[in-house]
This record gives C-alpha cells, structure tokens and sequence, in this order.
C-alpha cells in the first residue's frame, strides 16, 4: 500500500513536469523559430532489477515490483516551423536539407561578448547597420565579424540563398558585402536551449553550411498548438486519476491504522 502510494505521487510529479513543458510549448506558439520541448519518460527499475541479489527472490509478485516512471530528460525537437512570407529583406529563414538529419543555425553574439545559435531569422539595422535581432544580439558572418549593412549609394540590398550580402545598382551592376554564417549539426540532444531562442552545443558537431537560406522569410514557431492542447488535456487527465489513486490509497490505509488501533485496545 505504501508502495502504491509512492508510485501514485511519481506519476503525478511526471505528469507535472510535462505539464510545464507543454505550457512553454503553446506560450510559444506565435515566437519566430522557436522549437518545442519532449518531456522524455523512464521506467523505474523492478526491485529485483536493482538488488538481485538480496531482493525478494522467494516471491514471484514482489519480485516484479516496479517503480513506475520518473522524467529522464527533456529534448529538443528540432523539426522546422512552416515558412511565412514578409517581403523584408532582413527576414531570413533557414531550409534545412531534407533527408539529412541535420539543422541549421545562424550565429550571433551578444552585446556582452557571449555566442549562441539560433533559428529566430527577424534581424533589423541598428543606427550603424548592424543586423540584431529580437534579443538584440548581432548576426555574425563566416569570419566571425559582426554584419553591417553598407550599400553604396544607388543600390539595394538582396541576400543570396548562400547567405551572401549583393548590393545592386539599376544599372545591373553587384557590390559583394559580407556572407551570413550559418552552421548545421545532427546531434540535436547536444543543443542545450538557454533561453530567448538562444542555443548553445554542448558537445555537438557543428559544420559550416551555407546554402539554404531564404531571404524575405520567418520560420514560424515549431508548435502545433492543437497536437499541444491534446497533450495538456491527458497530462491534466493522468495527473487526476494519480491524485485519485493516492487519496484511496490514503483512505484505505488510514482505516487499516484505525482497525488495528481499535482490536489492540479490545
């Protein structure tokens, strides 16, 4: 009984947890290349399973006693978010290569100096032509600088699916400015979310990749709202019932305390 109500409180705290997850999920719903979170579930070892040795080798029930589940980890699921059209030059989203596995990242910097990855493509000038983005953090190119738009007089800005800034004359003529770097990785476990939309690699093997990068274009949020509402809503059901579980649990044994208290008084 005790056990039942050890397992009945592990399952509520679970379900708890994948509660918070998927409320980060939906109030996310609406921000630009951001990537929902999996609430990643393990089942507690049998007790058998952890003291073979000492544990309940006479009896076939105990023995298979389990545990019930614990999170183990929270991932990260990288899969791109739908592209939405702007029209702004400086709205850049990354299309990943289908069939590889593999996501891409632009690389931006901090006002403090700090290195992140992130999908959030929304970049606007500053009073120098920096391009920052909603965080404020500078775009980096392919040698590690920070990006500045400088178009020559009588030209317009265009950005190349390889992340090349052109400046364009109405004559027809092109001014090359910097390249946008943009950097890809298969180990997604290894991209620790830091907030802001910012990553950070742990120990993923990031490569240069500088194709697949479209100009006048958001990557929308990765959430789909509805398969999220349906998580929330047997979350929320699992928690009840291992709430019900435990106050039966609870009942139940404070009447076994009571009727063995009342027969040692007789």
């Amino acid at each position: 009984m005790i056990n039942g109500m050890y397992l009945s409180t592990m399952g509520a705290l679970v379900q708890t947890g994948r509660h918070a997850t998927i409320s980060n999920n939906l109030a996310n719903s609406n921000t630009t290349g951001f990537k929902p979170d999996w609430s990643m579930f393990q089942a507690v070892p049998t007790e058998n399973e952890w003291h073979p040795e000492r544990r309940f080798l006479w009896d076939k029930i105990l023995m298979n006693t389990g545990g019930g589940v614990w999170n183990d980890a929270t991932v990260t699921n990288l899969t791109p978010g739908p592209m939405q059209f702007t029209g702004n030059t400086f709205d850049i989203a990354i299309h990943d290569e289908p069939g590889s596995g593999k996501s891409g990242f632009f690389t931006v910097q901090s006002d403090a100096g700090d290195a992140y990855f992130s999908r959030d493509g929304h970049f606007v000038p500053d009073q120098n032509g920096v391009l920052r983005n909603t965080n404020g953090d500078r775009l980096l190119d392919v040698a590690g600088g920070q990006v500045a738009i400088s178009p020559p007089e009588g030209t317009t800005v265009h950005i190349r699916d390889d992340g090349m800034i052109e400046y364009q004359a109405l004559g027809g003529e092109t001014v090359l400015g910097q390249q946008i770097a943009v950097l890809r990785t298969a180990d997604y476990r290894e991209m620790k979310k830091v907030g802001d939309s910012r990553f950070i690699p742990r120990d993923a093997v990031m490569e240069p990749w500088q194709n697949g990068i479209k100009s006048l274009y958001l990557e929308e949020s990765a959430t789909n709202p509805v398969d999220e509402m349906t998580n929330m809503i047997e979350a929320a059901r699992i928690y009840d019932t291992n709430m019900r579980f435990l106050s039966i649990q609870d009942e139940t044994l404070g009447q076994t305390v009571r009727r063995v208290g009342a027969r040692s008084q007789a």
